[in-house]
């Protein structure tokens, strides 16, 4: 006998990453899961990381935002799971900033290696596409560019075949070439032949390529391109972005000040300042790639960590009711 998992259960997934710190809360219904709340608080914790260290600053940010979306995820029925990511895999100072969560929510603080973000990633990406009227074809390639990484996933619908993270973001591109304001010509090809250096060294041309594109600046960068009066991400998944989408963009965001940018349609106000690196990131992706467009997502790692914690509690409650049939059968 099969034990089905009570449709209704909530779980949540708190992720701390290098720009922005992200609560997703579902339930699992019938066919998969229903979000009810998906936020995001740009906090910053690998911006100025002095001596790799994150700055007190950015811990005392962290921990009001944390404490904040775990009272959110709590009055919707669950406890959530923190995990973190790039910032807290390279920061000197990551355990004592666990501890300080720990002791102000009672929350334990997982870091979860590149290979693991990017297998999550991958989950939560293909879980999007089920419903898609644009099929998918193999072989098939999902990147996740964050604040102070980019996951990439090559496989096929069916299997990953390899994966890895470069430590190439938004965040410290930024930091590295775009931080003036406005960006000057030079600097701004200065970011495009560093992106590009790295990029071309890590990627290959794959004949017949399908490729989905994670993380709040992919994201974002559809938004603009449907020049959306608010942003509204459910409405995104499946667009298409093209080359000429993101060459255009690049050249739109450089052109702007930081001010300016936070007036473009269908752009979140809190990316204005890394935004441009984010598009330069994407273009030299379809640039190494020899791709000519990208299908956006909106479902990477919380999605995918998400059905991982609905499976494992499937699965308890399925050895559970097991092990009660046997020793009712032994009675």
């Amino acid at each position: 006998m099969a034990c089905r998992q009570r449709e209704g259960e909530v779980r949540s997934v708190l992720d701390v990453g290098s720009n922005s710190i992200k609560l997703r809360v579902a339930r699992r219904v019938s066919g998969g899961l229903r979000t009810l709340l998906d936020t995001t608080e740009v906090v910053g914790l690998g911006r100025g990381m002095q001596e790799g260290r994150l700055s007190e600053a950015t811990m005392q940010s962290g921990l009001r935002v944390i404490e904040r979306l775990a009272k959110r995820a709590e009055a919707l029925g669950s406890r959530p799971r923190l995990v973190g990511t790039m910032a807290l895999r390279q920061a000197l100072n990551s355990e004592e900033f666990a501890r300080r969560i720990q002791e102000r929510t009672g929350l334990v603080l997982e870091i979860i290696s590149g290979t693991e973000e990017a297998r999550l990633s991958w989950r939560g990406a293909l879980s999007a596409f089920a419903d898609c009227s644009r099929p998918l074809d193999s072989p098939l390639a999902v990147f996740d560019t964050g604040g102070g990484s980019t996951e990439f996933v090559f496989g096929t619908p069916r299997s990953i075949e390899r994966s890895f993270s470069i430590p190439l973001g938004a965040v410290s591109l930024t930091e590295r070439f775009l931080s003036m304001d406005p960006v000057t010509e030079s600097a701004l090809q200065e970011a495009l032949s560093y992106v590009d250096s790295i990029l071309k060294a890590e990627l290959s041309p794959v004949s017949s390529l399908s490729l989905i594109g994670l993380g709040g600046g992919v994201v974002a960068m559809a938004s603009v391109k449907l020049g959306a009066v608010s942003f509204v991400p459910l409405k995104l998944n499946g667009l298409e972005l093209t080359r000429a989408d993101v060459e255009g963009q690049v050249e739109l965001f450089a052109s702007c000040s930081v001010e300016q940018r936070r007036a473009i349609p269908g752009l979140p106000p809190r990316r204005a300042d890394i935004i441009l690196a984010s598009a330069c990131i994407v273009r030299g992706i379809l640039e190494a790639l020899e791709l000519p467009a990208l299908t956006v997502s909106i479902n990477g790692l919380r999605h995918g960590l998400l059905l991982e914690m609905f499976d494992s509690a499937l699965d308890g409650k399925t050895q559970k009711n097991s092990k009660n049939l046997r020793r009712g059968r032994a009675g």
